[in-house]
C-alpha cells in the first residue's frame, strides 16, 4: 500500500491577516499599486511563517525568493509602497519587517498546543494500557 501523498501545501503560504479587506492604510497606497501591495503582503506573511521570520531582506525580494512571477523592480516598489503607507518597516540595509511576527507565534502556539495533545494521548494510552497489564496480571495470579 502506497501513503497518499498530500496536496495541501506547507501551512503559512495561504495566511492572510484577517483584516486585510478593511486595512485603511491602503488608501495611502496608490490606486493602481493597491492589488501588487497586497500580493506582495500575503506571500511574504506566508514566507514569514513557513520559515519564522519577520524579516524580508532586500536579496529575498530581488532574487523572487518570495514573488517569483514578478520583476526585481515591481516587487521593491511594492514593498516601498508598504512602507510609505505605514504597514510595513524598512530595516535600513537588510530589508523589510512584514509584521508577520503575530502570525509566526500563532503558528508556534498551535505546534506546541499539538504536540502536547500527542503526548497527552501517549501518557493516556499508557496508562490503560498498565492498568489492563495491571489486571491481567491479578486475574492470572487467582488460578
Amino acid at each position: 500500500m502506497t501513503a497518499k501523498k498530500s496536496t495541501t501545501p506547507a501551512p503559512g503560504w495561504w495566511a492572510v491577516h484577517h483584516h486585510i479587506g478593511n486595512d485603511r492604510r491602503f488608501a495611502l497606497v496608490p490606486e493602481d499599486k493597491v492589488l501588487m501591495c497586497l500580493g506582495l503582503m500575503v506571500a511574504a506573511t506566508g514566507w514569514g511563517i513557513a520559515f519564522e521570520t519577520e524579516i524580508v531582506t532586500e536579496a529575498d525580494l530581488s532574487r523572487h525568493a518570495i514573488v517569483g512571477a514578478a520583476s526585481t523592480e515591481t516587487v521593491l516598489d511594492a514593498a516601498n509602497h508598504l512602507v510609505s503607507a505605514g504597514i510595513w518597516t524598512e530595516i535600513p540595509g537588510i530589508g523589510f519587517d512584514s509584521g508577520a511576527g503575530e502570525h509566526i507565534l500563532a503558528k508556534q502556539d498551535r505546534i506546541e498546543k499539538a504536540r502536547a495533545a500527542v503526548e497527552a494521548r501517549i501518557r493516556k494510552r499508557a496508562q490503560e494500557r498498565a492498568e489492563v497489564t495491571a489486571e491481567l496480571d491479578s486475574m492470572g495470579g487467582q488460578e
